[in-house]
């Protein structure tokens, strides 16, 4: 296992999942058992099997997955934070057309009132960046080590310790000259 050509499938196939599980629309594929994240893993060791000389076990494509989760997870967060603000921003402003669409309604208990006028403003604070990003990065590791050990699984086709290659002659080799017609006389 070679960590420097392990790399660069880890960064892409983590950077693609790391963007597709931030962008709303699309973060819906991770609903369909983390397609996306798993997705990754098996790009990250497909990538990294057809580049590797030796052959690839699971362990590797498990170390693979990791490095690849990790980097999506980091991927995420932070792409997700200009998404989460703008999303802040347009919650906002829905939630404050709905307490004033509601608060004016005359037969509105008080208690239900209060409950509504208390709700949260929709501002994004540092500490849900952290949490989500730090649980972004632990699940997603986790969940892309097995794509990369299906990855493994799915594209390497070499066996390890197998039977060793059968000995081929040479090709073009001249044939042995022909021995003596009469041996010398001793």
């Amino acid at each position: 296992m070679n960590q420097n050509t392990m790399l660069r499938p880890a960064l892409i196939g983590g950077v693609l999942l790391g963007i597709l599980s931030a962008i709303p629309p699309l973060s819906l594929g991770n609903c369909l058992c983390c397609a996306w994240i798993i997705g990754g893993g098996v790009l990250a060791a497909h990538l990294y099997v057809k580049s590797s000389p030796t052959v690839v076990t699971l362990g590797s494509g498990v170390a693979l997955g990791l490095f690849t989760g990790a980097i999506g997870g980091i991927v995420s967060a932070l792409f997700s934070i200009p998404v989460q603000m703008l999303m802040s921003s347009m919650l906002a402003e829905y939630t404050g057309q709905a307490r004033q669409m509601l608060g004016d309604l005359p037969n509105l208990p008080p208690a239900v009132r209060e409950l509504i006028m208390s709700t949260t403003s929709g501002r994004l604070s540092i500490l849900s960046v952290i949490v989500a990003g730090f649980f972004d990065l632990v699940v997603y590791s986790i969940i892309a080590m097995l794509g990369g050990v299906l990855g493994v699984a799915i594209f390497e086709k070499r066996k390890i310790g197998g039977p060793p290659p059968t000995y081929q002659p040479p090709l073009n080799i001249p044939p042995p000259p022909p021995p003596p017609i009469n041996p010398p006389e001793q």
